[in-house]
């Protein structure tokens, strides 16, 4: 599954949100980080400053070390999905952030499911989406 930003920023706070943090406890084992989202994060490390930025920073870097250091690329299969995501939606006048549909379209390329809480706007990508704020 691949987790969004928002997922994983309320993770690294001092005391996540239960839910949220029941559910990563269940479901780690199959998440994926995707290369926006990995790039999302680090632009959140290098905005923050003092301790806040070196908490995301041991954060990221325990969620690298869980991961076995792995980062889903945004290869060329993810690209063309991304455009013609972004063509379906233009046309039907439903578009949403440009960052938020890159991961959408990197999920989709995955098959594998978005794990939001934004769910209003991942829907209409067609992507399967978790919300694990949601029991």
């Amino acid at each position: 599954m691949l987790i969004d930003t928002n997922v994983w920023s309320e993770l690294s706070r001092p005391r996540p949100d239960a839910s949220v943090s029941a559910w990563a406890r269940l479901n780690f084992d199959k998440t994926i980080l995707s290369a926006i989202v990995f790039g999302e994060i680090q632009y959140g490390i290098a905005l923050a400053e003092g301790n806040r930025r070196k908490e995301l920073q041991a954060f990221l870097d325990e969620l690298m070390l869980r991961l076995n250091g792995v980062v889903a690329d945004f290869d060329d299969e993810a690209a063309s999905v991304w455009g013609s995501l972004r063509a379906r939606l233009k046309k039907a006048g439903n578009l949403f952030g440009e960052r938020d549909m890159l991961i959408a379209a990197h999920a989709l390329s995955l098959g594998t499911p978005l794990v939001t809480r934004n769910v209003s706007e991942m829907i209409r990508s067609g992507a399967t989406v978790i919300n694990p704020w949601e029991p």
